[in-house]
């Protein structure tokens, strides 16, 4: 099974069709950013840097501005766009232009666009991708501006979609759940291919050490990943941000690694002699700890291959 941000977007009126656009991340994605607006203007690039200036296409009509965290994602910028273009194009969208960080123009490009900032939105400057894409509709014409970057170990998507003034703002629906199907899931490659993986999904009251409720896809994949291969050795670290002592956060996330071993053996019926849990605290961060967002990122659980005997 292939483990996938399924994102659902829909633009939704009692008076007019629902339009839908419906994408697929590749990996566990989570929305850093949303904003709607009812109607206003909004500028998209429409060709290169072009010494002085892009040329710019100014849309009207309701606005809707996501940004999604692509987690544990080693490609880069291209790569995630495009199977995302490939999307927009089978949904009838038709790519009005489209550039890569060098040939946009670098950075004049990027800032002449109006892209959400850190930490919520991160662009490479050298490793970026762009494009603009149009929808006919029978209300008018809808436009998308997609942007993709990565920083560190994660891929950034920006979409900003603009659809006639007259519709509702666009409602967003997302789901990290692994469709059905005989591919190998994310996590699983990562840790066939790197021997680590992070466990994206999992939710903890903050200062607690309880698992919350629900169903966690990255649990049943990490249990279908050690009953296929029995001989395998796993140990779950915890990780915390930096707010409070060291001894007490490592002890947070030893805790935190044990609830996920608990819940692995108790619900997935994973052989306790597979799994061991440690904590580390605030000692290996993925990102610095001066916003709540980053601070987010540094609060997880992490599975690593110790043995395959």
């Amino acid at each position: 099974m292939t483990l996938r941000a399924v994102i659902s977007l829909a633009a939704i009126s009692a008076a007019l069709p629902a339009l839908a656009l419906d994408l697929e991340f590749p990996g566990v994605a989570e929305l850093s950013h949303e904003e709607t607006e009812s109607a206003t203007y909004y500028s998209l690039p429409v060709s290169p840097w072009l010494g002085n200036g892009a040329e710019m296409r100014t849309v009207e009509g309701a606005l809707a501005r996501h940004v999604w965290q692509v987690q544990d994602y080693s490609g880069n910028s291209a790569q995630l766009m495009a199977p995302l273009r490939a999307q927009l194009e089978d949904q009838g969208y038709e790519v009005v232009f489209a550039c890569d960080a060098t040939l946009c123009g670098g950075f004049d490009f990027r800032f002449a666009m109006d892209v959400t900032p850190e930490p919520a939105m991160h662009v490479d400057l050298g490793d970026f991708s762009y494009l603009m894409a149009s929808l006919p509709t029978e209300e008018g014409e809808e436009f998308i501006g997609l942007l993709t970057s990565r920083g560190g170990a994660q891929g950034y998507i920006h979409m900003v979609r603009i659809s006639p003034a007259e519709m509702a703002p666009v409602g967003v629906s997302v789901s990290t759940r692994s469709p059905t199907g005989d591919e190998i899931g994310d996590l699983r490659e990562s840790l066939a291919l790197h021997g680590t993986a992070t466990l994206g999904d999992l939710s903890f009251a903050t200062g607690s050490s309880t698992l919350s409720d629900g169903e966690y896809p990255s649990l049943a994949d990490l249990a279908g990943f050690l009953a296929a291969n029995p001989d395998t050795r796993v140990v779950l670290v915890g990780h915390t941000d930096a707010e409070g002592s060291l001894d007490g956060n490592i002890a947070l996330s030893r805790a935190r690694a044990d609830a996920v071993r608990e819940r692995l053996i108790a619900v997935h019926g994973v052989d306790p002699g597979q799994l061991a849990a440690e904590g580390v605290g605030y000692l290996a961060p993925r990102a610095n700890n001066d916003s709540y967002a980053w601070r987010e990122q540094n609060r997880r659980v992490e599975v690593v291959i110790t043995s395959t005997r």
